[in-house]
């Protein structure tokens, strides 16, 4: 048997992990990636100031699906080891990761690059774990093609062609074919000697062509545009102070460009609190668990108002169980909770034990935190937002069990895998699905969780109160004119800034019909990678960007409505399709990516033992 595994990423790797381990016949995996072993994103040889947004002790690429302990050691656990210190002592810079091993903490959020060696070690583990009967080669380098054989897939890349009976897709993010918008921008960008990046991971981008008297503009204020701000900053030489009253204040190197940022919103990305809890600690779910899913369901799906409501009601109660006994000592917590959890009207039970409205969850201030305040200018639009900046950070400080705002919404983490379950099995409606779930649920949920470490929320306050970024108002809206990239609020329109860069400051979206993956867009061109469709309750069919699977067996469908048996695809290009595909494995969680590989897996050992 002859199997290919095309993305050495995290995915490609547990999946490679589980092969080795499971399979009992003679058998011959190939792994490609164009990058090192840990794939694009974990590359060993990026700067130490991009981080990760999860924290050290709880990230892992041993399967320990259904376990009741760790299969394996921790990012952080591995990181602690003499491995670990003799591993990276043969980098460029093992001066500078030694420091940062031995400074890091069990909750810190670490440096990418440090599970691209996490990622490295465990591709060595496997290696020399091996049975006789298993042969693993690694192959950097780009596969082109696959084309379909009697007995499986040719693969192709530059150097060298194979052929294979069993192939898996695990690649990770891929860029896509530029928007009519995006043409038009590099276009104007490349007549008037102007600087556009498009979506990309900022570590990619020669930013060296934006030069200190220059301005910036950046369209996005999520993950993405941190990494931007980092590098524009602290990798120009900039450093941090902190003062008496624990706030950070910027020393500029006199190297960084001025930056003018803005988005839909308007507001950054909320930020993450310090981990508190131990590594298999999950929140009990008293809501949005099996039990009241089942109640609810009509003619086997969940109607999204149930969801939305129990989904809520979850991070509802988080809320007052570190709130109230912070401040209403006199409330009797377990009369609280049993109120609460018969009532199904959260408002209700609020106003029966007397709390303040402002210390009640309101999630439209949530959705909006700049709602119904009094703003006139872009000047005074930074003050209202340095005092949510400061309000956040705060309570993001005190860590996620003593943070009633930002460890409430940490209960999120607890959930994915319920929610990640309830996509994969389609148990909304399309309608509700495409509406309301990724229409609304998505976007918010990535608001409020899938912001950056607290840390990075300190240095953006001290960015703008030195003068460095300014953040516009909602609706940034972008054109060219005057040879400059102008960007101002739709809701501030007299208020112009011209900048000589533009900067999409976001990821790529997984795109099956827009990729500029080779080997994706030659299987579609094939027929055999086809997008999934909804269909609606009107009758209509809405394409989705994701490719479409079985999802009891991850074989694509085919343009005629087949499976196809000896190719498998799972992770980043089902975004859409799936959830939060792009998220390591938490320990001890039922994580999905263990799921989905130890399926695979399954599937594969059943062929073999088929011929």
């Amino acid at each position: 048997m002859k199997i290919a595994i095309i993305g050495a990423g995290p995915r490609g790797l547990i999946l490679l992990n589980q092969l080795v381990k499971e399979i009992n016949e003679p058998a011959q995996i190939d792994i490609y990636d164009p990058f090192p072993v840990g794939g694009r994103v974990w590359r060993t040889d990026q700067s130490l100031s991009l981080i990760m947004n999860s924290t050290a002790q709880l990230i892992t690429l041993f399967n320990d699906l259904n376990e009741t302990q760790p299969t394996g050691p921790s990012l952080y656990d591995w990181l602690k080891t003499d491995t670990a210190l003799t591993m990276v002592k043969e980098a460029d810079n093992a001066a500078e990761l030694t420091e940062a091993i031995q400074a890091l903490e069990p909750n810190d959020f670490p440096a990418r690059a440090l599970f691209g060696f996490y990622a490295k070690w465990f591709y060595q583990q496997t290696l020399q774990k091996l049975p006789e009967n298993i042969q693993v080669n690694f192959h950097q380098e780009l596969v082109t093609s696959l084309d379909k054989t009697e007995a499986g897939f040719s693969l192709a890349t530059n150097q060298l062609t194979q052929s294979y009976d069993q192939v898996i897709i695990s690649t990770g993010a891929s860029n896509n074919e530029p928007s009519a918008d995006a043409q038009s921008l590099q276009k104007y960008a490349s007549e008037n000697e102007l600087t556009y990046y498009t979506p990309s991971y900022a570590n990619e981008h020669e930013l060296a062509e934006i030069t200190a008297d220059q301005t910036v503009l950046l369209r996005g204020l999520g993950l993405n545009f941190f990494d931007y701000l980092t590098k524009l900053t602290l990798d120009r030489g900039g450093y941090y102070t902190t003062t008496k009253a624990d706030t950070l204040v910027y020393h500029p190197s006199g190297k960084e460009p001025k930056m003018v940022v803005g988005s839909r919103r308007g507001v950054p990305y909320f930020p993450k609190p310090k981990n508190q809890l131990a590594v298999s600690e999950h929140r009990h779910l008293q809501f949005l668990n099996e039990t009241q899913i089942k109640q609810h369901l009509v003619d086997g799906k969940l109607p999204y108002a149930d969801f939305y409501r129990l989904f809520k009601a979850e991070i509802e109660f988080q809320h007052y169980q570190i709130l109230l006994p912070q401040k209403y000592e006199q409330i009797n917590l377990a009369e609280f909770n049993q109120a609460f959890v018969a009532n199904p009207n959260p408002a209700e039970i609020a106003e029966q034990f007397k709390l303040n409205p402002e210390d009640q969850l309101n999630w439209e201030l949530l959705a909006n935190p700049v709602a119904g305040t009094a703003i006139t200018t872009i000047e005074s639009y930074q003050k209202i937002l340095l005092q949510w900046i400061d309000i956040i950070t705060n309570d993001a400080k005190s860590g996620a069990n003593n943070a009633p705002i930002t460890g409430a919404l940490s209960t999120i983490v607890d959930l994915r895998t319920t929610i990640q379950a309830l996509v994969a099995k389609h148990y909304f409606t399309a309608d509700e699905y495409l509406n309301q779930f990724l229409g609304e649920f998505v976007t918010l949920t990535n608001f409020l969780t899938s912001g950056p470490p607290v840390e990075r929320y300190q240095q953006l306050r001290a960015l703008m109160q030195a003068g460095i970024v300014t953040i516009l108002g909602p609706q940034l809206q972008v054109i060219g004119a005057n040879h400059k990239f102008i960007g101002r609020s739709k809701f501030y329109p007299k208020e112009i800034f011209s900048a000589d860069a533009l900067i999409e400051a976001r990821l790529p979206s997984a795109n099956l019909t827009h990729t500029t993956n080779p080997v994706l867009n030659q299987l579609k061109q094939a027929g055999i990678l086809t997008n999934y469709q909804f269909k609606l309750n009107d009758g209509q069919v809405k394409t989705s960007p994701a490719v479409n699977v079985d999802q009891n067996s991850y074989h694509p469908i085919n343009s005629q409505g087949n499976v196809e048996t000896h190719l498998y695809l799972w992770g980043v290009p089902l975004s859409g399709l799936e959830w939060l595909e792009t998220a390591l494995p938490h320990i001890l969680s039922n994580d999905r990516n263990f799921q989905v590989a130890t399926l695979i897996t399954n599937k594969i050992k059943e062929q073999i033992h088929e011929r």
